[in-house]
Order: structure tokens, then C-alpha cells, then sequence
């Protein structure tokens, strides 16, 4: 039988669409922004599809100048290896699409995808990565532990990324590193406040 769920609460904050205007007037038409969308949508969809699996639903989607977040609803909570599972499930997703799209020749579409899914595996808690380790990490420690080693980690790796930017912006005039250092740094400090 068919039952009727509330749909999921979608949420624009105004800097998403800053974030979007920037972008789209750096793209100049190459091509990138409508390539990425899509990469971070189908990404997005593979967490979706490997939550259902496990008795899961969206109940939201945020979209903020720090990327996307969904909210999911379980029937049960998961295990620190069920979550690890739906995490993986994005990266696996544009892994498959990217040796998909290389395959065909489609050289923008494939590295954009690959990058996706390679950015989102870094471990930092914000991202995909981060969470599987910090299930790793959660199964062998008490949480709360695995919590504060993993912002210090995160901590330590933005900060190199950072100062990567840094040395990348004032000797090669190329400020994508520090932004997407600055952005995993404003996710870290926006995760250690919630």
C-alpha cells in the first residue's frame, strides 16, 4: 500500500547563491559549473540510494556556501560500518561515472566527476572520508575520542591545505587550493560548533 510521506525540507542559503554567481562568472563558459553540478548531484544521489538500502529516506537537503548536507531518516540507527557504507556510496558513484565518461572520451565531464569523488574521500570529517574513519575509529574508541582525533587531524590537514593555497596563490596567482582549503576550514569549524 501507498502511504504519503512529507517531502524533504530543501534549504538555499543565500551564500549557495553567491557561491553559484562566482562560480558561473569564473567558468567564462568553459564548461566547468554545469559538469560539476552534475557530478556533485549524481555523487548526492549514490548517498541517497545506499541509505535507502538500509531503511533510509531524505528528509533534507541544505545547500550552503560550504557545500551540500543531507538530512536522513532511519528506520534504525545505523552501524558505524552501515554509515561507512553510505558515504562510500558517493565516491563509488563518481569512481563508476568517471571510468564511464573517460572511457567515452569525454575528458571534462571525467576528470570533474573523478575529482568529486577523490575530494570527497579526503578525511576530514565534513566529508565522506572523514566519516569512515571516524567509524573506524568510533568502533575501537570511545566516540568521543574518536571525535576530538579526528578535528585534530582535520585541524592539521587544513592547515597544510591552507598554507598549500597560500604558496599556490602568491607564487602561481591561483587561489582555487586556498578557497577549497578555506571552505573544508569553515565546514570544520561549523561541524565543531553543531
Amino acid at each position: 500500500m501507498w502511504t504519503y510521506r512529507d517531502p524533504p525540507k530543501v534549504e538555499i542559503s543565500p551564500g549557495f547563491l553567491l557561491l553559484l554567481g562566482v562560480l558561473s562568472w569564473l567558468d567564462e563558459g568553459v564548461g566547468l559549473l554545469p559538469w560539476g553540478l552534475l557530478a556533485c548531484l549524481l555523487h548526492e544521489l549514490g548517498h541517497i540510494a545506499a541509505a535507502a538500502a538500509f531503511g533510509g529516506r531524505m528528509t533534507g537537503l541544505s545547500l550552503t556556501i560550504v557545500g551540500a548536507e543531507l538530512q536522513m531518516d532511519y528506520e534504525a540507527p545505523l552501524s558505524y560500518s552501515q554509515d561507512s557504507l553510505v558515504a562510500l556510496a558517493g565516491p563509488a558513484v563518481n569512481l563508476l561515472l568517471g571510468g564511464l565518461f573517460t572511457a567515452l572520451g569525454w575528458g571534462l565531464p571525467a576528470a570533474l566527476t573523478l575529482a568529486v569523488g577523490a575530494f570527497n574521500l579526503l578525511p576530514i570529517l565534513p566529508l565522506d572520508g572523514g566519516r569512515v574513519v571516524y567509524g573506524l575509529l568510533a568502533n575501537r574508541l570511545d566516540p568521543d575520542w574518536a571525535e576530538r582525533l579526528m578535528t585534530a587531524f582535520a585541524g592539521c590537514l587544513v592547515g597544510l591545505l591552507v598554507g598549500a593555497g597560500a604558496v599556490a596563490a602568491i607564487y602561481y596567482a591561483n587561489v582555487t587550493l586556498l578557497f577549497t582549503a578555506l571552505w573544508l576550514f569553515a565546514g570544520v569549524l561549523r561541524r565543531g560548533k553543531g
